[in-house]
């Protein structure tokens, strides 16, 4: 991964009012809209020092205490990430890329980590491309782009209204005897593991499931439909219906696979469609 350059972006000293006061904390002052979560990440990853140093999460403030609050003036994107992204389709207004598994698909705040999304300026140079799907970190398959705010509220209306057709593959532990639907609400407060009600959630929230292949050990690779997903949507919609995905570590089995295998593979809304296979079908 190449530097970041890193330019000062605001100092502040402390004062009599502020000694004892946790610097994650402290750091309100300079960003008040911020989150703790965001703020002890930017401490962990060294983008704030006290008095030239860097310090832990915990280190109260003290009268006199300067702080200073870096930011990346440079992010620049992986060389590696550039190798393994590639556009899968592009026209009206809008692109595909493939992202594999085991990359971040957006920039997240005050990580040092590279993603695909900081690097859509170079894939689409001079297009203002705007990032308007995820994918977790584990999932591969594709991202959709769309070029300026005009074309991303399009898309945006396209997933509210139902016409947005994102299919993916996923291989499972269990056969089921044929399709269903998973109408399950679910509930992603915990950002780390999202919750399945049992009251219905919207249409366009729905995950359509069809089975596509079995395989000699008690797996089977699935066709699922979502249109507007939520956090963890196919995951959990799948465990909860006692077809954990192979290689799921939240909410499948400890099965030693190589990988998480869910990969989206299609996405169809009006003027526009790609395909990228996942090369594990």
């Amino acid at each position: 991964m190449e530097d970041k350059k890193l330019n000062e972006i605001d100092i502040l000293i402390a004062d009599e009012s502020d000694e004892g006061v946790r610097i994650d904390k402290f750091l309100l002052k300079l960003l008040p809209d911020s989150g703790l979560r965001e703020r002890r990440r930017l401490i962990e990853n060294e983008f704030v020092l006290v008095n030239g140093r860097r310090c832990r999460s915990g280190l109260k403030m003290f009268p006199g205490a300067e702080v200073v609050l870096l930011e990346a003036g440079e992010f620049c994107c992986a060389v590696d990430i550039l190798a393994q992204v590639k556009v899968v389709a592009q026209g009206e207004g809008f692109g595909a890329v493939y992202k594999p598994e085991g990359m971040h698909s957006a920039v997240i705040a005050g990580s040092p980590e590279s993603s695909v999304e900081e690097c859509l300026p170079r894939i689409f140079p001079g297009q203002d491309p705007i990032l308007v799907n995820r994918l977790d970190y584990l999932t591969s398959g594709m991202l959709m782009v769309a070029c300026g705010v005009q074309r991303e509220n399009e898309f945006r209306s396209y997933e509210d209204s139902g016409t947005v057709d994102k299919i993916y593959h996923a291989k499972v532990h269990g056969i089921p005897e044929e399709s269903f639907v998973l109408k399950n609400r679910l509930d992603t407060a915990d950002r780390k593991r999202t919750k399945v009600l049992e009251e219905h959630a919207p249409s366009e929230r729905w995950s359509s499931v069809e089975p596509v292949k079995n395989y000699d050990d008690g797996t089977s690779l699935l066709k699922v439909r979502i249109s507007k997903g939520a956090r963890h949507q196919i995951r959990a919609h799948l465990a909860h219906a006692g077809f954990p995905i192979v290689g799921d570590p939240i909410y499948g089995r400890d099965d030693g696979a190589e990988r998480m295998f869910l990969h989206h593979r299609e996405i169809h809304f009006p003027g526009f469609e790609a395909i990228c296979e996942s090369g594990w079908e």
